[in-house]
């Protein structure tokens, strides 16, 4: 089994975003992880700011950014999977994340930017694909939880310590509920704390392979907890 994070960002995807992907992969190296799930944020006001005039240049540009953390991976023999975090459309206007798992960049250029979708949408195509969605930080501030119908699991640990997530209220709920719980650090700037991920079979190696093991399995989560509420923001 080897040591994956789930949920990172990289500069120049999100004004909140700072680290580079070469300084990503170090620092998770030197935590012993041996690959990450980039989550770039797609959510329209960090997709309008992107680069192009059009569309389907900023979704360009969006892929130019993947390209980079797969060069960056390469370079240091560092698994590379991808994803997107999507902040969806909901009927009362709410605010909600959520993570697909196991498309590659020609089905970002052959649909509409994932953000134009509800989480019922979002759902059925990854049924229809094989896709892997799950919730982010379903307890974070005035952050409620989605449809559990339509997801496969949610984070029952976020650790991004600029954050009070209330992890063992979303667990509580996502067992209630019986979803698959992940476990992600929500990395987006160089030396914060490393505290979550999961752990998969060597044989992963693909988008896809990753979202079929979600999908037929409850991975085996990383949590920091103590890590995470040493440098918690009060």
């Amino acid at each position: 089994m080897i040591k994956i994070e789930t949920h990172c960002h990289t500069r120049n995807s999100s004004r909140c975003a700072s680290a580079f992907p070469n300084s990503l992969i170090e620092e998770y190296k030197e935590k012993g992880y041996g690959g990450a799930v980039l989550t770039n944020h797609l959510c329209y006001n960090y997709f309008s700011a992107y680069e192009g005039k059009t569309e389907r240049q900023k979704i360009e540009f969006y892929i130019s950014l993947i390209r980079q953390f797969e060069k960056a991976c390469k370079e240091n023999h560092f698994r590379c999977f991808y994803g997107a975090e999507i902040l969806v459309k909901t009927p009362d206007n709410a605010y909600r994340e959520f993570i697909l798992v196991g498309f590659n960049k020609s089905f970002l250029r052959a649909n509409k930017p994932l953000f134009y979708y509800t989480q019922e949408e979002l759902f059925e195509i990854a049924e229809k694909h094989g896709f892997y969605l799950y919730q982010t930080h379903p307890q974070r501030g005035t952050i409620v939880f989605g449809n559990p119908k339509y997801m496969h699991g949610a984070e029952s640990f976020n650790g991004h310590v600029n954050h009070q997530n209330n992890n063992a209220k979303a667990k509580e709920y996502i067992v209630e509920k019986g979803l698959k719980m992940m476990s992600g650090t929500d990395y987006h700037d160089a030396y914060q704390p490393i505290t979550g991920g999961i752990y998969i079979p060597e044989n992963i190696k693909t988008n896809k392979q990753l979202a079929k093991y979600l999908r037929e399995n409850q991975p085996k989560l990383i949590e920091a907890v103590e890590l995470y509420e040493k440098f918690l923001r009060k």
